[in-house]
């Protein structure tokens, strides 16, 4: 009785080892392929912050730190264009626990996932990096700016990636009820807390102005009543549940 007990345990763990190494295989893979395109996307990530400064060159402090630069943006970006295999591998995952005609929804979930993940990074790429950039610079005129390339990258590519992934909230509360542990009831019922963290993520993540504390946590708002309308819709009901909702 025991060990049949801790059996489906020990397959999950073993599902969980597969699917992590399968993910980490992809970043990698991507991390290779992104690092011969490094140097475009470097100057691509440098776009926002030369706006504001314009003839000021960034720079390097250190003789090692121009190659981890590039390792960096190498890494970040092979995250990047691995989200649809992570996303499905996260299918994967948690598919055991769908029912088969809910199984077929796996290229909707990734589609969607990439392209939540995509809106979220433009949205901090085109939007809350250029609002950024130019408040910190411009906090204290008096002083004269001398921007660290490997602060400025860790800073850019955290942010873009922290967009991305919060963006994908719908779909991880669309899952979490395919699979029964919440309901759009729950969802509902937890709203005012769930702005409230909202907030609280987008001061943290995001330059400390108004303005583009916002420009994040509006978004999430949006994307949370998606949530509830998703879940709603397509989430995992029990007879109470329903008869309640009705």
């Amino acid at each position: 009785m025991t060990e049949e007990k801790k059996m489906p345990v020990t397959e999950h763990l073993e599902e969980l080892r597969s699917r992590l190494i399968k993910i980490v295989t992809a970043i990698l893979v991507g991390t290779i392929v992104a690092y011969l395109f490094r140097h475009q996307v470097l100057e691509f990530l440098q776009v926002p912050i030369k706006k504001v400064l314009k003839d000021n060159p960034l720079r390097f402090f250190s003789l090692m730190e121009p190659f981890i630069v590039h390792i960096k943006v190498s890494v970040y970006t092979g995250i990047f264009i691995s989200i649809p295999v992570i996303l499905y591998q996260l299918w994967m995952f948690v598919s055991p626990g769908l029912l088969e005609k809910e199984k077929k929804y796996i290229l909707p979930f990734i589609f969607m996932g990439s392209l939540f993940f995509l809106f979220g990074a433009s949205l901090c790429y085109y939007i809350i990096l250029p609002y950024g950039t130019q408040f910190f610079i411009n906090f204290d005129t008096t002083l004269q700016s001398t921007i660290n390339i490997a602060n400025y990258i860790s800073f850019c590519t955290r942010l873009i990636l922290a967009f991305g992934i919060v963006f994908q909230l719908p779909l991880v509360l669309l899952l979490l009820s395919k699979i029964g542990l919440i309901s759009s009831k729950t969802l509902s019922a937890y709203r005012k807390y769930a702005y409230l963290l909202f907030f609280i993520v987008a001061a943290i993540l995001t330059p400390p102005d108004p303005l583009t504390q916002t420009l994040m946590a509006v978004p999430l708002v949006i994307m949370y009543e998606l949530s509830v309308f998703l879940t709603r819709l397509f989430g995992k009901k029990s007879p109470v549940t329903t008869e309640e909702e009705l």
